[in-house]
């Protein structure tokens, strides 16, 4: 999800900055423009002055008037191309700095994913540890109950003897199949119970992994859309 996150904006960063170059060269492209008209005035103006001063007052007049043109479209071409250089300039150093913040922003958000992942991680191992303590005792409390009941059941169809005592280990039974259980079946009631509350902390777990996953969906869509 950071790592989106950062694409994204990384993405949006350097598509502001080519849109901002290709304005640049457009201007560009206008500037020279103006540098090659002004180029041709200038030699107009010399392949007049080449062959002579004009005789003519008015015509002197106006090719004077054209050289001062001239020069004033020359400043003002320097000054824009100089501008336009100046902007180019601040555009780079923006984008820098930009990137700059951005690789800035994701070194100070490394530590706390770390510490994050490091939380997570012990939920699980806290998770696995939790399941281990109620999978052992509600494989006893099986493990007994069975026991019990068949004993119960036992006691009446009068299978256990004419015995009166309540001591349940008097119960030839409980102790018969207590025993078999333990041998046969106690490793197997263990791993039963064990899945059984495996899945429901599973549950869980996918249930926030989903909501990450959906948020990352969000998050790819949206870099899609940056990048078109």
């Amino acid at each position: 999800m950071e790592a989106l996150q950062f694409d994204s904006l990384s993405t949006e960063i350097q598509a502001q900055y080519d849109l901002q170059k290709e304005s640049f060269r457009s201007e560009h492209q206008v500037l020279k423009g103006v540098r090659k008209a002004i180029d041709e005035r200038i030699l107009i103006v010399e392949q007049k002055l080449y062959l002579g001063l004009p005789d003519d007052l008015a015509e002197m007049d106006r090719l004077i008037a054209e050289q001062e043109a001239i020069v004033a479209d020359q400043e003002e071409l320097n000054e824009n191309e100089l501008a336009l250089l100046e902007k180019m300039s601040q555009s780079d150093i923006s984008y820098g700095k930009k990137l700059a913040a951005l690789d800035q922003s994701k070194s100070n958000r490394e530590l706390p994913l770390k510490s994050k992942l490091d939380r997570q991680l012990s939920q699980v191992a806290l998770a696995q540890k939790q399941n281990t303590f109620r999978t052992n005792i509600l494989s006893i409390v099986v493990i007994l109950l069975i026991p019990i009941i068949l004993d119960y059941i036992a006691y009446l169809l009068g299978l256990n003897g004419k015995t009166d005592t309540r001591l349940i280990f008097s119960h030839y039974v409980f102790l018969i199949a207590f025993i078999v259980i333990e041998f046969f079946f106690a490793e197997k009631i263990k791993n039963i119970v064990s899945t059984f509350l495996a899945k429901k902390q599973c549950k869980s777990f996918l249930s926030e992994i989903s909501a990450s996953l959906d948020n990352i969906e969000k998050a790819k869509r949206k870099l899609n859309v940056n990048r078109h």
